[in-house]
Formats: C-alpha cells, structure tokens, sequence
C-alpha cells in the first residue's frame, strides 16, 4: 500500500505534503508545521515506514510520542487506537499509554517486542523509563522499559519548548546513542507548531484550501479589564463574550484557579465544563467526549488546552509562557470559520518570571487581529530555561537500579512531581488498611496529583501506600523521611471523601465518592467468581519441570533474536540463548523447591514430590521459604554456575554476559546484591553475612540438571564485597568491565531478551515468527 492510500485509510483524508515526505525520507531531527496541520499524523508516516517502507533495520519498532507535562494523553491515544482500528492493525500494533486505561496498560508492547508498538505518555513518565527509573512502575520493571525505549525506538517530542529539561536529557542520550552500541536504532524528532518562519510545502493538493484556511484564521486580542487573580471578572467575561452555539474556552495555568472559575459560573447557573489532569479518568473521558461533540458550552480547562483539537469563537486566557500562548490561541478560529474570533487575556494571579515578556508582547498586541503564523514568528523570551545536564557518569549510577540517584532533576519540568491518587473499597485490616494483595484500581480510576497536594490531602484523611519492605499497607506520614515517589499509586478509601466528580481533587470535599471500584485480593477473587459460577475457577495447571521450562525460554530466546536481528555480535547472542537456558538453574536448590511444593493440593503432594525438580507450579499462591528468608533463586543460579556447574558455561562465547544475564533476569539483583552491600566494610577477611537465605561456606545438595549428575554447592558470597584479589574479583567490577563491553543500551537490551523469553515460555506464547515482526512487505 502507498503512504497516500495509507493515510486515507486511517484518517479519511490525502496526507500534507510534509507528512508524505516524512514517509519517503524518515523522520528528521525537528519538524515545525502550523497549528491545526496534523501534527500527530506523522506516527503514520512513521508506521507505513515501518510496515511497508524500509523496514526496522532502518525505522525503529517503537513509537515513543511524548507529551509536555499536564498535556492529556487521551487525544493523542483516542486518535491512535482510532487509525489502527481502521487499518486493522489493532492485533498488530501494541497501542500503550503509559499511566492510561487498563486495556492499555499491560504487557503487550513488552512481551511482543518483536512486533510495533505505540507508546505515548507525558515526558515525566516516559523520560524516568529512558534512565532506567520508570515512574510508576517497580523498579524491578525498569531494566525492560529502559531497554526497549533506547534500542529500536523512535521518540517525537510534542512541543520541545514546553518541557525544556525532558528534551535535553533525550538530545544527550540520542547524542551518545551514535557512539556507544546499541542494538537497534535509536531516533529522536523534536515535533512543533511554533516556527519563527512559515514552513515550506506543507499543504498538498485539494487540502491546500483547508490549509490556507487555517493558515488566515485571525483572532483579536484585547486584555481583560481586570486585576491579576481576579477569576470573579474572568468567569463574568466569559459568561458576557460567549455566544450561542459555539464554544467558550477559558485556560487557567492552575487547576485552583480553573476550579475557582468554574465554581464562579456554576454559582450564575451557566452551564459549563470542567477539565484538568487532576480529574479521574472516567470524569475526564466523559467530558472529552462532551466537547467533541459540536455544541453550545463554556470549557474551563488548566494545562490540557494545548491538546484540544476543537475551535474556540472566544479564548479566554492567563499569560503564560509564550510557546503556550501560541498553542492556547491555536485553539481560537482553529478552522478559520469565524469572522470576528476574540482571545482575552490577563497576568497570572500569582508572579511569574517567565510570564512578563509574554504580558509585554500581548499588550503590543492590543485590539490586532493576528493569525498563529503572526503570533508564532514573533522573538518573544520565555524566560530562563534552566536544564540539569546529565554527564556520562550519573547516567552510568542510574543504570543500577538498586542505587539511590534521583532522576528527577534530569527530567521534570515541574517543580512539585505528581503521584496517583485512587479512591476505593476494600475489606478494611484491624487498622483499616488494605490487604497487601489487594488488585489494584484500574488507571481510569486514577488522578495524578502534586506530591505537595497529597501531603495535605493525607494530613485529614487516611492516604494509603504499599511498603514491599514490610509487605503491608502503611498510611503515608507513619514514617517521616519518606516521601512519596513519583507517580506511586497511593489509595483513599472512597467513604473518607476528598473528591468531588464535578471539579476533581479536594480535600474540602466529605465523602463517600461515588463511581468507586472494589479491591479485592485473589482469595475474595475466587470465592466471589466461584459463588457466581458455582464451579471452581482456578483449575489446576500442569506442573512444569525445571527442564521443559529452561528449553523453552531457550527457544523463545533464540526465536525473538533471528526475528529481532538485532546489531549485536553472533557471540553476544549465543551467550544470551546459553543465559535464557541456565537461568532457573538456582530453583534446584531445596529451599524453593520445598516452598513450591508446598503448594501441592493433598491429592498430588506425592506425585509432586516425585517428579522434582520443577520450575513451575500448578496452583496459584506466595512462597513461604523454611526460616522466613527472602529466597532470590537467581542468585543461587549465579552461584551454581560459579561453582559445580561451571562447566555449562563452557557453551557460552561470554562466560561474565551469560552469568549477569542469569542474576538480572527478575530484575533485582543486577549491579548490587542488596543484602551483602554492608560486606563492603566489613573487616578484612571476615565471612560475608547471609544473602537471601544463602550463607558462606554453607553446603547444599542438588539433584541433576541439565545433563549434570547430581552435586553439591558450597556457597560462596565473596564476589558481591570487597573480597576479591585487591578487589579485582568483585561482582560490580564484573558489571562495569560489561557496560564498557556492550555500553547500557546493548546490555540492557540482551537483558530484555532474557526476561521476554522468561515471560513469553510461562505465559504459553507461540514462538515469535517473522510475520509479526511488522515487515508486512
């Protein structure tokens, strides 16, 4: 299929002229376009490339469309999942929005790496993946989304301007992506509608008369006659300009102050809409769909604007920095069919440097009728930009997950990071908390809020948040010092109130919150399922051995790197293959053979015991290892392999990359082996102390594996403190002598191919064939 019948296809419409050249050439650096032109139908021209153009070794799999920070990702997905559906390519395309519906939240972009996948999410969230501390995932997640959003991705930045510090880490990791290794390629484009110049050819054909349209929608600007701050007059000016069949759009830089507005119109029975980040998603898709739709209504948004597609007859506005005026007044005339279009505007009600010059401009613009091109062309300072930037060695630091740098400061645009808030039911715990296996709320039942916000939210109400350390729910405050991280999903019970469904967020607001999802653990789960069904609902599985799972990740392995063809070495791969099969060497051991065992229904315990070793149960539940320890199997994988069964590494090309694949593979154990960090200061020759119930010097039968008899490891820890020859022997040096090998983004990558396989052979999957690669040509 050409890319012109492509686009039609999808969007019903012959593609612009930039667009079309984007498919034929690829994505470059930066593409500047006007409002109202299109912006996001480049990800087509990245997908026909992709499918029927020259393919991954050229285009990147990975779509990564990142939004400023409060832009709402709903339009940008709606969008998306509309043209896969149409292209029929929704089975194809993993569509993934990051922090968005449950539906498009899960592994799919992951577990088929090999197929092309969308990835779209605000900068905070998909910057934090590209340096190895997703938000909102566990950190034992983030080795994979750093792998796959740094090898085979493309990323847009919508609107550079408006998220300077997320733009400038992404430009020095593209930079050293072209020196280092890196396993697939890696792009970067900087897409915007702010240009100092009119682009060249951008329309094409009969859209040159829509283009041009657009191009002289003009609208007036005049100052609101009134003080800073005063929202009162801004909710009366909207009320008085508004005209009959059209929409109003009143953008606020805060959610407070649109809060205020809109309180202010309700209280003059005017019907109005409200909308901002700091709603829950089931609020913030009905009203997106109310604004859609063609129709009489005043919109009262905070941040979001800038990603509205529908046109404003009247624009009332806060200044804000200048590339946001531009973008809040695309939004006015946005398709030109009004004659005499008004955009008001006033100073922010709180003092802002980078406001002035923007307040400066629009006060030279008094009473003109200007067009985007008009406002976009003029030099008008947005402030000072001050951007953190990241050197080789604090991007080295984040690399180990286990370690304590912050990546915040590399990409937050924002002073104050968000969190999640839900609220819910649950089966209260004697001090009614959660129980700590409670599911989680689906994310449309979710609303980001500042760190700072939920700290007085919490200081009136129970704010719940999971501590893994001590397995339970804990209230937020119970330990000072502790902080909530960036985008963790913290929960309210919906009886405490401290929502409202019409203006989001308050803690003013007495419960309970309606519209509420029920948390419940697997056991209530099951019992509820079963009462309804009245049949049981978690027939028993298979039991697997230890051997039928190995080979099978070893095939999966070996299956997504010919797909993949990946630019790494036939010996980087072959040790990978040689990793994926030794992995699970370490479930041997007794003591998590003992704890999986365990699971056994009474009816099967003998057969069970019989056939072990295993690799996987047949019943779901949590391992209870013997003495309470926190069993890694992993690491006794690592150790086996260094000890009785060294001789299995004599398959592999790179004994050390197979050996750091093998402990990296949950994601845990990588750089550093937590529990025996204090070793490093422990006296000269001391024993190492225990590390996940595995102790010095300690001997432990294992049965036969692999083709190997039956044997002994004697557990040696040495290697993770500093206990080597002059320290030369440690496992950290193992890691580092491996990044400077393969650079973060291969091994990472090699990582990810491990853990795939992992996932693909437990979950059942069909090996990975060069069908769904994406190359459909």
């Amino acid at each position: 299929m050409d890319f012109e019948s492509f686009f039609q296809a999808a969007t019903g419409c012959r593609p612009y002229r930039y667009q079309a050249r984007i498919a034929r050439d690829g994505l470059p650096a930066a593409v500047t376009t006007p409002t109202g032109t299109g912006k996001t139908g480049v990800i087509l021209a990245w997908l026909w490339r992709l499918l029927y153009g020259p393919g991954p070794a050229v285009t990147p799999r990975r779509l990564i469309y990142a939004l400023p920070p409060g832009r709402l990702a709903d339009n940008a997905a709606a969008q998306a999942r509309d043209w896969l559906a149409r292209l029929e390519l929704t089975e194809q395309v993993s569509l993934h929005v990051v922090m968005g519906p449950w539906g498009e939240d899960l592994g799919d972009w992951r577990e088929n790496m090999h197929r092309p996948a969308i990835v779209i999410g605000n900068t905070d969230a998909v910057v934090s993946k590209a340096l190895n501390r997703g938000y909102g995932i566990g950190r034992a997640l983030s080795p994979i989304d750093f792998g796959l959003v740094t090898n085979g991705a493309q990323w847009i930045i919508d609107e550079a301007r408006l998220c300077p510090q997320a733009t400038a880490t992404l430009r020095r990791l593209a930079e050293w992506a072209e020196g280092v290794p890196i396993a697939e390629p890696f792009g970067l484009t900087l897409l915007s509608s702010l240009t100092e110049t009119a682009p060249v050819g951008v329309g094409a054909g009969e859209r040159a008369g829509e283009l041009a349209s657009r191009l002289a929608a003009r609208r007036t600007i005049r100052r609101v006659p009134a003080e800073p701050g005063d929202y009162r007059a801004v909710a009366r000016l909207a009320a008085e300009r508004h005209r009959p069949g059209t929409m109003t759009l009143v953008v606020l830089n805060t959610v407070a102050a649109a809060q205020e507005v809109h309180r202010q119109l309700r209280g003059e029975g005017v019907t109005c809409t409200l909308l901002h980040p700091r709603l829950r998603g089931i609020e913030r898709a009905a009203r997106l769909a109310d604004i859609a739709a063609p129709g009489d209504m005043i919109v009262i948004t905070a941040q979001v604007a800038e990603g509205l597609d529908q046109s404003a007859a009247v624009l009332v506005t806060e200044a804000a920095p200048w590339p946001a005026v531009v973008q809040r007044a695309g939004r006015c005339n946005r398709d030109g069919a009004v004659q005499d279009a008004e955009l008001w505007w006033l100073p922010p009600g709180r003092d802002h440097q980078d406001c002035h010059a923007a307040c400066a401009e629009l006060n030279r613009l008094e009473g003109m009728a200007v067009t985007s091109e008009d406002l976009a062309a003029r030099a008008v300072p947005s402030g000072p930009q001050h951007v953190a930037a990241i050197g080789r060695d604090e991007f080295a630091e984040l690399f180990d997950t286990a370690s304590a740098v912050d990546a915040g400061p590399y990409l937050r645009d924002g002073d104050d990071p968000d969190v999640e808030l839900a609220w819910a039911t649950w089966t209260p715990g004697p001090d009614g908390a959660p129980d700590p296996e409670v599911r989680y709320p689906p994310a449309e039942y979710r609303c980001r809020v500042p760190i700072g916000d939920v700290l007085l939210l919490a200081g009136q109400r129970p704010v719940w948040r999971f501590d893994r350390s001590a397995n339970r729910s804990t209230r937020l405050g119970e330990y000072p010092g502790t902080p909530p991280r960036p985008l963790e999903l913290l929960l309210v019970n919906a009886m405490d109130g401290g929502y409202d469904q019409e203006t989001g967020v308050d803690p003013a607001a007495s419960g309970p919150v309606p519209d509420c999802p029920q948390l419940l653990t697997p056991d209530e789960i099951a019992e509820r399922a079963a009462a309804e069904a009245a049949v049981p609902v978690d027939a028993p599985r298979p039991w697997q051995s230890l051997a039928e799972h190995s080979d099978q990740v070893r095939d999966q392995a070996a299956a997504l790197l010919t797909v993949l063809a990946p630019r790494v070495s036939p010996d980087a791969a072959r040790a990978t293959i040689v990793a994926a099969h030794l992995h699970d060497a370490g479930k041997a051991h007794p003591l998590w053979q003992d704890a999986l065992c365990a699971l056994a229904g009474e009816s099967e315990a003998a057969a069970v015991e019989a056939g072990r070793p295993w690799a996987k149960s047949g019943r779901n539940g949590r391992l209870e290892f013997a003495g309470g320890v926190g069993f890694r199997h992993e690491l006794a994988s690592l150790l086996l392999l260094d000890g009785p069964l060294a001789v299995l590494l004599a398959a592999s090309p790179d004994p050390d990359l197979t050996r750091y694949l093998v402990l990296a593979h949950h994601g845990l154990l990588r750089v550093q082996v937590r529990d025996v960090i204090e070793s490093a200061v422990a006296p000269h020759g001391a024993a190492p102390p225990p590390a996940f119930g595995l102790a010095q010097g300690v001997k432990t039968p294992i049965p036969a594996i692999f083709g190997q008899p039956a044997t002994t490891l004697l557990t040696d820890l040495a290697q993770f403190g500093q206990f080597g020859q002059d320290g030369g022997g440690t496992w950290r040096q193992t890691v580092l002598r491996l990044l400077a090998r393969y650079g973060p983004f291969t091994l990472a990558y090699l990582e990810t191919i491990v853990r795939i396989a992992d996932w693909r052979a437990s979950g059942g999957k069909d090996l990975p064939a060069e069908s769904g690669s994406g190359q459909s040509r």
